[in-house]
């Protein structure tokens, strides 16, 4: 991705050393700003927490896949190293994923300027950015934003003919969603029709999926498909329940996009029917990507339809296209103005796209701040309320774990023992893990079943945690 981040040629003399630090400088700012972000409260969320587990019990030879979210290959390759560090892996993945998140803004800009211009890339970078979804996944380690980098990468690589290292990222993109396979797949098929030097390369990429999706489920649960089979159990609360799951889907993807991005679309369809875009390569790039996200927006409902989960997270990266392709839009509108750009600095003009495509989300990003907030304080506080109550050591003499449904990775962390551990519903013997799972829903999971509040002993109650427990051997 380096390559990719990069300016386009060298800067003045004056400004030429250190030599590296010219020619990366939007890598340094990616990662300045990355580093920045830990200024704030945060914690990984449900699915990086078992990412992370996952790569402690690799570097264990210990893996088991049995609970929690399907496997991802790319995520794993980084956490097993991570592990080495302890308990720095966490704050490490959260590094990589944010890096990714705000490298694809910088990607955004990069492709929407290659398109439309200053104010095509200013816009597409502004409502990506600011998007609520950009920035909740991006700050508690879902890797999406990695996605969307790793695939603005790969056509920002292709159209610069770097063909090699349009393949890797794609590859890397391969390595975080399913739904990207077909597109990788035809992108294959035409790189070893096309370029027969990097024909070892590309069969070698393509084996390395099935390799790299499926072996590690065989070791770690016994069953090949239990990723799949695992995205065919969605929650309570999925699309795929729904009377008309289709319909929710679109539904899902429409809502996501502000009405400002939608205006955008429609300036690029437009602008495309009157033959006022800039060239035929830059009407061939959108229209290809513009097919792209329909098709994979299309690829998410079937699958929902078929019982598979219709998470809104799976539709982010066209939703990143259309923030991309909406400023593209809005870009080749104002070329098609005669004679705007003389009339007003087109820095001006960067500017007020920015501002009209990136305000329309502004007020929904407290509700995503507050959220993040109170993942990190969970998280924070589980670490203070194991301490307080003796460690992990003591709290599995007691008896078995039980945490709710998405505190299970981050208690199986704190224990050091595998997901599967962690159940959900109390058992005696049992040490149970209450928290509420957001700042306004109860506590979970019950102690009901143990006999109530009478029967159990408290080990801990501190940072939004409250440690229980009914001991072998003992009334509680």
């Amino acid at each position: 991705m380096a390559h990719q981040l990069t300016l386009g040629r060298a800067l003045p003399g004056g400004l030429a050393a250190p030599a590296w630090a010219a020619r990366h400088v939007v890598v340094l700012v990616v990662l300045g700003l990355t580093l920045a972000t830990f200024l704030w409260p945060s914690a990984p969320t449900y699915d990086p927490w078992a990412w992370i587990i996952w790569g402690r019990e690799i570097l264990h030879l210990d893996l088991s896949t049995v609970q929690g979210p399907s496997w991802k290959p790319l995520p794993v390759l980084l956490t097993t190293p991570f592990s080495a560090f302890g308990g720095l892996a966490p704050d490490l993945w959260l590094f990589v994923a944010r890096a990714g998140a705000i490298a694809g803004v910088a990607m955004a800009y990069r492709l929407g300027r290659r398109l439309g211009g200053g104010a095509a890339g200013a816009a597409a970078a502004a409502a990506y950015a600011l998007a609520p979804w950009t920035v909740f996944n991006g700050a508690v380690g879902n890797s999406e934003g990695l996605l969307v980098a790793l695939t603005l990468g790969a056509v920002d690589r292709h159209l610069e003919g770097r063909l090699r290292p349009a393949y890797l990222c794609a590859l890397g993109a391969a390595m975080l969603r399913p739904e990207v396979w077909p597109f990788v797949g035809l992108y294959a098929l035409w790189l070893i029709w096309r370029e027969p030097g990097l024909r070892p390369l590309v069969v070698a990429g393509l084996a390395s999926l099935p390799v790299l999706w499926l072996l590690p489920e065989l070791w770690g649960s016994g069953d090949l498909l239990r990723a799949a089979h695992r995205a065919r159990t969605p929650r309570a609360d999925s699309a795929a329940f729904a009377d008309h799951p289709v319909q929710v889907v679109l539904d899902q993807f429409r809502v996501m996009l502000t009405p400002a991005v939608w205006v955008g679309l429609g300036l690029l369809v437009l602008t495309a029917l009157a033959r006022r875009a800039p060239g035929r390569r830059e009407l061939a790039v959108a229209g290809a990507l513009l097919a792209g996200s329909v098709l994979w927006v299309a690829e998410v409902a079937v699958m929902t339809n078929d019982g598979f989960s219709g998470n809104a997270r799976y539709l982010i990266l066209p939703a990143a296209l259309a923030c991309l392709l909406a400023g593209v839009g809005l870009g080749w509108a104002v070329r098609a103005v005669a004679g705007a750009p003389r009339r007003v600095p087109a820095a001006a003009i960067a500017v007020a796209a920015a501002v009209a495509f990136g305000v329309p989300s502004v007020h929904d990003l407290p509700p995503v701040r507050d959220s993040v907030r109170y993942e990190a304080k969970l998280t924070e506080g589980l670490a203070a309320a194991v301490d307080q109550a003796g460690g992990a050591k003591r709290l599995l003499a007691c008896g078995n774990p039980y945490a709710g449904p998405f505190q299970v990775p981050s208690v199986a962390w704190q224990l050091h023992v595998h997901t599967v551990r962690v159940q959900l519903t109390p058992k005696r013997p049992a040490v149970v893990f209450r928290a509420r799972p957001n700042a306004t829903a109860r506590a979970r999971p019950s102690v009901k079943r143990l006999g109530g509040e009478a029967a159990v002993r408290t080990f801990a109650n501190t940072g939004g945690w409250r440690i229980v427990g009914a001991c072998r051997g003992t009334g509680g």
